[in-house]
């Protein structure tokens, strides 16, 4: 909700704003007629409502005032998520307690300051919040660089200071905003090595210069492996991204390492430069894991999606309550000797809309998890598998092994072990038929957050799948710090696996690597009989994939189970 004291224009112009974060109104009131001369307000009362404050309102906010003691989620699990998010890191946090013990947990966290309860001295809660704000703001202001020392293109806050004199300059010129990405970069960084990574950064930024060189305009990096371009309207830029992908292809020598181009064509030039910026990046991420575009464009259609979007979430808890998420069944068949073996399942889960059908969990699970609800829907999701199971065992008299996917988010729930348990053990289900599937890219994150949490489902029994393995840059440090007992080779390495002679020696070594570890392989996205030829005499234990069966719902595995397991 945001809550704002009336003000001259003037004074809303140059007051700073701040997140009161506060579950008991008492105290929200006292914070707010405290600062409410000084600073605009917005007021959360719940930990999910400062979540959506922070997403929604991250670019205006200046400061945070946080509670820690909440329902739901508290102000530590807040704390944590920040840690991860680089933008929300650029906002200073300071905690509002009256418990001393938690101080120095807090500060472990990222917490700037502290401020006592009760509010005894509002001249030093408002001095204090003040210089708080200057700091942060001076220390952006000594991190903004011209140009990135690696391609020598503009560092982001200088790009967008000169695309700015690019508008007043030349006025009544039609402009397009660029977002340049090189799909799975950190593949590059660990095949190759970090020097070799940064000569294809800077061989990508010199292909932009000479772009340059014809057309009117500047080229950033806004990150590791994002580019941004500004410059005179064109009508297509498909000879640039195919140039882009050439260059990449011919240094690595492979087909998995593409480019994704987002644009903004047309640049709205009275909006902030962040604005046209995140349009141009939310058209490149909308076609993340289509292999068949290279370039995608910002439009009216574009903004009905966000709306769209937006919708999804506002009916995510009806959705819940009606149980509109189904879980679908993606088949697992052991394929070493002489049968193949249908031998567990994953769980997927698909949304059954009232209003729009069968929705694609890529359209929703990205969203919840950059909303916060990824967690309470990764719960459902447990407890229905586990309902399932015990279902089977009393229909059918067998267990059938299921995984289920923990989110990164889970990965921060200081409950998530003691959730697991109880669905299972309330259903009677043996902890090692359970497969919990933790993505490889939340090793990179938080490692040691991660191997506390694997050690602990292990010493309960349940069985850990590592997925996506060889997509992320730990893919060799996970092998020997993280504890667990089945390996998922990612679906890209089997994707051109007929004509990629890399990509099936690393298939290899991966499979000879479990076989050392004396853990189970499984490589997902099997389509092709070539595929599995390949795959059964290279050892893999595992397959799924379209070749067997595409996810099913329950009525549909059901009766594949009674038809392979029929006496």
């Amino acid at each position: 909700m945001f809550f704002m004291i009336e003000n001259t224009e003037k004074e809303l112009e140059s007051k700073k704003t701040v997140l009161i974060v506060e579950d008991e109104e008492i105290n929200r009131n006292i914070l707010s007629s405290i600062i409410k001369d000084d600073f605009n307000i917005l007021i959360a009362c719940n930990g999910q409502e400062a979540l959506d404050s922070l997403n929604k309102y991250k670019k205006e906010i200046d400061l945070v005032l946080l509670d820690i003691f909440m329902p739901d989620i508290d102000g530590r699990e807040i704390l944590k998520i920040r840690q991860n998010r680089p933008d929300l890191k650029k906002i200073p946090f300071i905690v509002c307690t009256g418990e001393r013990t938690i101080e120095l947990e807090c500060f472990k966290l990222g917490v700037n300051d502290f401020i006592k309860k009760p509010y005894e001295n509002p001249e030093i809660i408002i001095a204090r919040m003040k210089r708080m704000i200057e700091l942060y703001e001076d220390r952006g202001i000594i991190k903004e660089v011209k140009k990135d020392k690696l391609t020598d293109l503009f560092g982001i806050e200088f790009f967008k200071k000169y695309a700015i004199e690019m508008d007043n300059k030349y006025p009544k010129m039609n402009k397009d905003l660029l977002s340049i990405n090189i799909t799975r970069f950190r593949l590059v960084n660990e095949l190759y090595g970090r020097d070799f990574g940064d000569e294809v950064l800077k061989n990508i930024a010199e292909s932009l210069k000479t772009y340059l060189n014809e057309h009117k305009g500047i080229a950033g990096r806004n990150s590791s492996d994002n580019f941004l371009l500004y410059c005179e309207h064109q009508d297509s830029y498909f000879e640039l991204a195919e140039s882009l992908v050439k260059h990449i292809q011919e240094m690595t020598n492979s087909s998995n390492v593409r480019i994704r181009v987002g644009v903004y064509p047309n640049v709205d030039t009275s909006l902030d430069k962040d604005i046209a910026i995140g349009r141009a990046i939310s058209a490149a991420n909308s076609i993340v894991g289509d292999f068949n575009r290279l370039i995608a464009v910002y439009d009216e259609n574009y903004q009905n999606r966000v709306v769209y979007l937006e919708e999804l979430i506002n009916c995510f808890e009806q959705a819940i309550k009606e149980k509109q998420f189904m879980i679908y069944y993606q088949p697992k068949y052991k394929i070493q000797g002489d049968k193949n073996t249908l031998c567990s399942a994953e769980c997927l889960v698909r949304w059954i809309h009232p209003q729009y059908g069968m929705i694609s969990p890529g359209a929703f699970i990205p969203l919840f998890e950059e909303n916060g609800l990824i967690r309470k829907l990764d719960n459902y999701i447990f407890e229905d598998a586990a309902r399932q199971m015990k279902e089977w065992k009393e229909k059918y008299g067998f267990i059938v092994p299921l995984s289920v996917n923990v989110s990164r988010a889970d990965i921060y729930n200081p409950n998530i072990v003691d959730d697991l348990l109880k669905h299972v053990d309330s259903n009677g289900i043996p902890r090692d038929k359970y497969y919990i599937e933790i993505t490889e890219s939340a090793y990179s994150e938080n490692a040691d957050q991660l191997i506390s949490v694997v050690n602990r489902l292990r010493e309960c029994g349940f069985k850990i799948e590592i997925y996506d393995f060889g997509s992320g840059y730990s893919s060799l440090n996970i092998l020997t710090e993280l504890p667990f007992d089945v390996l998922k080779i990612d679906m890209a390495f089997i994707k051109n696996v007929d004509r990629n002679y890399h990509n099936r020696e690393i298939i290899k070594m991966i499979i000879d690597i479990t076989k050392t570890l004396g853990v189970l392989s499984i490589t997902e996205g099997v389509e092709t009989q070539e595929h599995y030829d390949f795959l059964k005499e290279a050892g893999c234990d595992v397959i799924q994939g379209y070749y067997f069966s595409k996810p099913l719902p329950v009525n549909e595995f059901e009766k594949l189970l009674e038809k392979e397991f029929k006496k």
